[in-house]
């Protein structure tokens, strides 16, 4: 069983390299590791002058705003305790000290407080340095230190890793004199470091909801490009719905969010320069927080045309697929003319955000942004910025909100106003919703000055199973756009399937059809869809349809044959080949008369 080292054992290593029985591997690793570095003859660890301490911390800034709570909770409690509690920054340099004021000023003699520099190759074997070498919880007593001078001090030292980078960004320390026994150090010492991830996280959450709003924003100022925007760790917080399409370097994309996490701390200017020398044809843009950079926003500069899309569609395409489509897209042309508010309601993936687009395209101010804010997601905060834009914004564009229904009633007085404002500054507001803003309003749960200034005019789009007739025409084009997005081959349906197809309900309208193309197209081999390679969900709707129609027919020729017969039931069922009472019970099935006349 593997036990702390004594001292005797710690001297016999120095002299003759031999290891201790049954040691811990970790710290005899960690003691071979240190003789390499030559250490063992010092008796403090270094230390940074001001200057570079001070850089030090620039560096660390986050790490350390996101320590100050649990270091000041802990560092009071500590006091008359012999603890200490030290966080040192991602190269073993203490930040940050507190705890008991009589183990501090005795600390100063080894230089374990702030500036001392803790890595194993200054200091030999010990927790902070140890903890950051292999990345875990360390415990280091007594004569496990490497340097004889350090041995009179017990360390326990928990690493404080990044959230969505898995980075090590340092250590949270608890250190005390030796001979006193602290069995919960390690303990402590992990649950501080768990606070302090875990404020690591929300100061994350915070900066992504910052970097969407920026997105917002700049949108409404300044157009409608193609544009992503990361935040520190390189992770997606928005990107416009063709950016990696337009994007001509794949692999360049793809190495992007492997830089941004070691770059996020330098210069503004910096992080562009490396970042445009990755990626050409984009320009980026940093994004920063208080003086500090938080993210970053890359825009593409178009260099090709834009492919056909489904969610670019005009008017008239959309009308090609059937008479209710071509009614609503009538309508939508002669109200594309007209600065008056939209409300087009419609269930989920009917395609209101594609009628939309199409009405800005068929509007006088279709070069203007078209800018789509997710209602759900507003918050107090948001709202007021996009306000703000609103008021420095030059005018012009769409501002389509999608589901406004879906704001607080406490936050849709601020609403009102982003509405107010965009349309006074020449702006048109065109709002999504799938449900019924009218029923929302006589409920009391949407305000009635907004929904009037919203619902200047009103279009419906009914779901695909009130329009059966247009699901081929739809299915057809989103085959062919699917194909032009993706580059790849068309789909083909056998008869069987297409007729499975066109019999469905389609419960999630456009979107489940543009989701099942995207799975058939992956799945086929050849590109040819059989009925038996639906989903089983068509495969019943299609035997529903087949019960039915032999049912239909079953009772057209009953209903016949009782005609024939001038409504005689005994010659009836002859005619029919079954028994009296065997028609007696269709009849009663199918709801008809059973007279006789025999």
């Amino acid at each position: 069983m593997e036990r702390i080292a004594r001292k005797k054992e710690w001297e016999d290593f120095m002299s003759t390299g031999q290891a201790p029985a049954a040691m811990r591997h970790d710290v005899l690793e960690s003691w071979r590791r240190s003789l390499r570095h030559a250490v063992g003859e010092r008796t403090r660890a270094p230390v940074l002058d001001e200057e570079r301490l001070e850089g030090r911390r620039a560096r660390a800034r986050r790490l350390e705003l996101a320590s100050q709570k649990a270091i000041n909770r802990a560092g009071s409690l500590l006091i008359g305790t012999r603890d200490i509690l030290l966080l040192s920054d991602d190269s073993g340099v203490v930040i940050e000290a507190a705890g008991d004021p009589h183990t501090l000023a005795e600390a100063q003699e080894n230089h374990l407080y702030t500036g001392g520099q803790w890595v194993e190759e200054a200091i030999g074997t010990n927790a902070i340095g140890t903890a950051l070498y292999l990345g875990v919880p360390t415990l280091i007593r007594d004569a496990e230190h490497f340097c004889e001078a350090i041995q009179r001090w017990n360390c326990a030292a928990t690493p404080i890793i990044e959230p969505g980078t898995g980075r090590v960004m340092g250590v949270l320390d608890i250190s005390w004199p030796g001979g006193i026994m602290q069995p919960n150090a390690v303990a402590l010492s992990s649950a501080l470091a768990l606070q302090v991830e875990t404020e690591l996280t929300q100061m994350l959450g915070r900066e992504r909801e910052r970097l969407l709003e920026y997105s917002h924003i700049r949108r409404l100022r300044r157009g409608n490009d193609q544009t992503l925007v990361m935040d520190r760790n390189g992770s997606s917080v928005f990107s416009t719905e063709d950016f990696a399409r337009f994007c001509e370097d794949d692999d360049s994309l793809r190495q992007l969010p492997k830089l941004l996490p070691a770059l996020i701390d330098q210069p503004a200017e910096q992080i562009g320069e490396v970042l445009g020398e990755c990626l050409n044809g984009a320009d980026f843009e940093v994004i920063e927080n208080q003086g500090e950079a938080i993210g970053v926003m890359v825009s593409l500069r178009r260099s090709r045309p834009q492919a056909r899309s489904w969610t670019g569609m005009e008017l008239r395409q959309i009308a090609r697929a059937g008479q209710v489509s071509a009614e609503l897209c009538a309508q939508a042309e002669r109200l594309a003319e007209t600065p008056i508010p939209i409300l087009i309601e419609g269930e989920t993936g009917t395609g209101k955000s594609s009628l939309a687009k199409a009405i800005h395209n068929a509007s006088r101010q279709s070069q203007d942004p078209f800018e789509v804010i997710d209602c759900a997601q507003l918050t107090e905060e948001s709202l007021r910025a996009l306000i703000a834009a609103a008021r420095d914004a030059e005018g012009g564009g769409i501002l389509c909100l999608s589901s406004p229904g879906a704001v607080s009633p406490s936050l849709q007085k601020l609403l009102f106003t982003l509405v107010d404002l965009v349309s006074e500054r020449g702006g048109r507001v065109v709002a999504l919703s799938a449900r019924s803003l009218y029923d929302e309003m006589r409920a009391n749960n949407f305000r009635s000055d907004l929904y009037y200034r919203i619902a200047g005019a009103r279009l419906h789009i009914p779901p695909l199973r009130e329009r059966p007739e247009e699901i081929g025409p739809l299915l057809r084009w989103l085959i062919q756009c699917h194909a032009t997005e993706t580059g790849r081959r068309e789909l083909r349906f056998t008869s069987g399937a297409m007729t499975a197809l066109q019999n469905y309900a389609w419960p999630g309208n456009l979107i489940e059809m543009r989701n099942l193309i995207a799975a058939l197209d992956a799945l086929s081999p050849s590109g040819l869809i059989s009925e038996r390679m639906l989903p089983r969900e068509f495969h019943q709707r299609a035997q529903i349809n087949r019960t039915e129609t032999l049912r239909d027919v079953e009772r057209a020729e009953i209903l016949g044959a009782v005609k024939a017969e001038d409504g005689n039931l005994s010659r009836a069922a002859k005619r029919l080949g079954i028994a009296r009472s065997t028609l007696y019970l269709k009849l009663d099935s199918y709801g008809i008369s059973r007279e006789r006349r025999d």
